[in-house]
């Protein structure tokens, strides 16, 4: 045996009859895994990973000579311990990467104490022992070490804590991490080193650039717009040369910011000439779709990745490597493609969370551009922390951020390196497209419906809950009444928005109840809004679909009135800021008078905001704390919801299920069928809603025939609790559910 001071890849010496896989050799793993990236950190952590596999247990549970699953990580962590070069900054990010590859980042603090407390360590000395000398042997490496001697440098780090807790610390456990369960799975599926996408080309760039030309030049022929034209070329003229890494756009809803975003991303990749991705975050899964559509249009159908929680594989208990899944599916879960729209939750869980899954993807954040649509979704008490985070993230990863909004919060205040690139005049200058006023009588369903039906145009009315939308809309229940909440199922929604346009554009006089969802990211043009009381922001964003392309010439009418029956809706009262907006409201305000009081509510906002500071938490290396904090406010009670999947006809989920058993009759690869019935799922995802738990318990308890399979729940076809117009629909006067998506 030879001592060795630094092993880094030492694979030479270990027999080709070890495996880290069934059928596939422990060096080829291992070599494959440390050469996925240039860095110093990861082939280390990469070379001690798996030594635990070398171990007699776990190369019996390959072969399945037992059903004992062993250990194989904390073995790696413990001889990296006694054999690495030397203790510096690297130490516990490489130590904990190796330790909890398969895990979640703990609070680094806690588990070192752990590591270093003989009680809180159960080890079998001799059993322990003896498999670290098995280990040695097949590395060929001798070291001094005991259990004793690994207490005790831990009390080390323990004690000395401080010097490793930092932003840098952060920033060099999430690298190490991510890196190494990213290369290990990809390993693990591909059989080779894990490869980034390249870099956007000149000439894809380019023809991508022609093709919005295009467009635009198309739009302007069907509906000529020269305050459109005007913003975006203020837009691009004020980009410049600009070498920022932020930028905020702030302007009014149909100003054309989807386009502009990505055009202005595509811009700044041919600059900058190293990056990879264009990512677009949207709050809503309900609006994910469209914006999805659009791209496509663009970029070319089957080139972007729309990725939401329907999408992603596994969870923290599928910790078997033998569970990976097929390729296809592994790559849309690490985002391996040029352009994605995906959610706030899929993205801010990449940079806060400690999980396992979502830190498989944070490397393919870097040398990427990232655009924010929608941003005052954001939790306010979140908007410091994320900034700060946005802040961080940009000059580690190489990332360029496009924020965007018609209603921007103040989160510009914490940002660093930015460039606004819309100007006051996108508000004062535009055509006046609504007026909006505070209306009083109208909180009752009576009245409401009564004025409703008395408009002379097309009518879109917003109200806070689904019970209240479904409510509203029985008591108009007409042919040109319709309805839109997330209890339709994704396909009927889009149906039903494509039937509204067909008869919006042909001057019908309909009318539509809708919940939240349609505030943002939905291309719809009314003559008329109704709005309950709701955020001045959420109110902005629902007025911006009255008179949207502007073809009135004198302003449309926009009301605003009080909540209907109660104030159930998931608003915080500082984000009302209910009496001074109606105060402003008595006297009826104008669009272009809108900024300034926008401005003046945010600002009122962000006065009497406490806002929630992560960045302490970062900086004290408390992963599991963090992302525990971030959820606490970014998804504040929530209701407990679950899928359910409604059949389109007799059978429907019964074809799903026989067709997946076919295909694990037909793949001899199990993870290849997998993949393959991901694909199948898709279409269950059209079909599918999500609701209150106790929504389903009611079904279950008026003995309605439902059944619970493959982690959804499945609503028979022809049952009377679903129907196109209304959605999922059962009377429960005790659960009114807020809007959610």
């Amino acid at each position: 045996m030879v001592r060795r001071e630094n092993l880094v890849v030492n694979l030479f010496s270990v027999e080709k009859s070890l495996w880290s896989h069934p059928d596939k050799p422990y060096i080829t793993h291992i070599q494959n895994i440390a050469d996925s990236f240039d860095d110093r950190a990861h082939r280390i952590a990469a070379s001690y990973h798996d030594l635990g596999k070398l171990s007699d247990e776990f190369q019996r549970y390959i072969y399945k000579k037992t059903k004992q699953k062993t250990t194989h990580a904390i073995e790696g962590a413990y001889l990296f311990c006694f054999l690495c070069e030397k203790i510096d900054s690297d130490f516990l990010p490489i130590f904990f990467s190796i330790a909890k590859h398969h895990l979640s980042l703990p609070n680094i603090k806690d588990e070192v104490y752990r590591y270093s407390n003989r009680n809180e360590n159960q080890f079998d000395e001799q059993a322990w022992l003896q498999k670290i000398a098995v280990i040695q042997k097949h590395i060929n490496i001798e070291c001094e070490h005991s259990t004793e001697s690994f207490y005790q440098l831990l009390k080390v780090f323990d004690m000395n804590f401080s010097k490793f807790a930092h932003i840098e610390g952060f920033f060099l456990f999430k690298k190490c991490y991510s890196r190494l369960i990213l290369a290990d799975k990809f390993e693990a599926i591909f059989s080779k080193p894990y490869k980034n996408i390249s870099v956007l080309s000149d000439e894809v760039i380019e023809t991508h650039l022609q093709t919005i030309q295009t467009l635009i030049d198309q739009k302007q022929k069907e509906f000529p717009n020269s305050y459109r034209m005007k913003a975006r070329k203020e837009i691009f003229d004020t980009l410049g040369e600009a070498v920022e890494n932020k930028y905020l756009i702030k302007a009014p809803t149909g100003v054309g910011k989807t386009f502009i975003a990505l055009e202005l991303a595509l811009k700044l990749a041919k600059k900058r000439k190293d990056k990879k991705r264009i990512i677009t975050a949207i709050p809503f899964t309900s609006i994910i779709d469209q914006t999805h559509i659009e791209y496509e249009k663009i970029l070319g159908e089957g080139k972007v990745l729309k990725y939401h929680h329907l999408t992603k594989y596994g969870d923290d208990n599928q910790k078997d490597e033998q569970e990976q899944f097929s390729q296809k599916i592994f790559l849309a879960d690490t985002w391996h493609e040029h352009f994605i729209v995906t959610t706030f939750n899929q993205l801010l869980y990449t940079l806060f969370s400690n999980h396992n899954r979502d830190n498989v993807r944070l490397e393919t954040l870097r040398d990427s551009i990232i655009i924010i649509d929608e941003v005052q979704n954001i939790s306010r008490s979140l908007l410091k922390s994320v900034s700060f985070v946005f802040n961080e993230f940009a000059k580690e990863y190489n990332i360029d951020f496009i924020i965007m909004s018609a209603t921007m919060p103040y989160i510009y205040k914490e940002l660093e390196d930015f460039k606004e690139l819309s100007k006051p005049w996108f508000y004062h200058e535009k055509n006046n497209r609504y007026r909006l006023t505070y209306q009083e009588g109208l909180g009752d369903f009576e009245n409401l419906s009564e004025a409703i039906e008395k408009e002379k145009g097309s009518v879109l009315c917003v109200v806070n809950t689904i019970a209240k939308a479904k409510k509203l809309y029985t008591s108009i229940n007409n042919q040109d009444t319709y309805l839109l909440t997330t209890h339709q199922t994704p396909q009927h929604r889009k149906e039903i928005i494509e039937e509204i346009k067909q008869r919006l554009s042909r001057g019908d006089k309909i009318s539509l109840i809708a919940t939240q969802l349609i505030e943002a990211g939905v291309d719809l043009d009314f003559d008329i809004g109704y709005r309950e009381f709701a955020p001045f922001a959420s109110v902005i964003q629902m007025a911006g679909r009255v008179n949207r392309e502007g073809k009135h010439q004198t302003p449309c009418k926009v009301v605003v009135f009080d909540y209907l029956e109660d104030n159930n809706a998931p608003y915080h009262v500082i984000d009302l800021q209910e009496e001074k907006i109606k105060a402003v409201l008595k006297r009826s305000k104008d669009e272009i008078e809108i900024l300034a009081d926008m401005d003046r509510y945010f600002v009122d906002v962000k006065e009497q905001t406490t806002s929630v500071d992560l960045q302490i938490y970062m900086e004290n290396l408390e992963f599991k704390t963090l992302f525990e904090k971030f959820n606490e406010n970014f998804m504040p009670n929530q209701p407990w919801k679950v899928s359910l999947f409604i059949e389109q006809y007799e059978g429907h989920f019964d074809i799903f299920i026989d067709k997946r058993e076919e295909l694990f009759e037909e793949c001899e690869d199990k993870f290849e069928a997998l993949g393959r019935i991901k694909e199948l799922e898709k279409d269950l995802g059209l079909y599918t809603i999500s609701i209150n738990h106790h929504l389903v318990e009611e079904l279950q308890a008026r003995k309605h025939s439902i059944q619970e399979l493959f982690g959804r729940y499945v609503l028979p076809f022809g049952s009377k609790y679903y129907s196109k117009e209304r959605g999922f629909d059962i009377e429960l006067t005790d659960l009114e559910e807020a809007f959610s998506d």
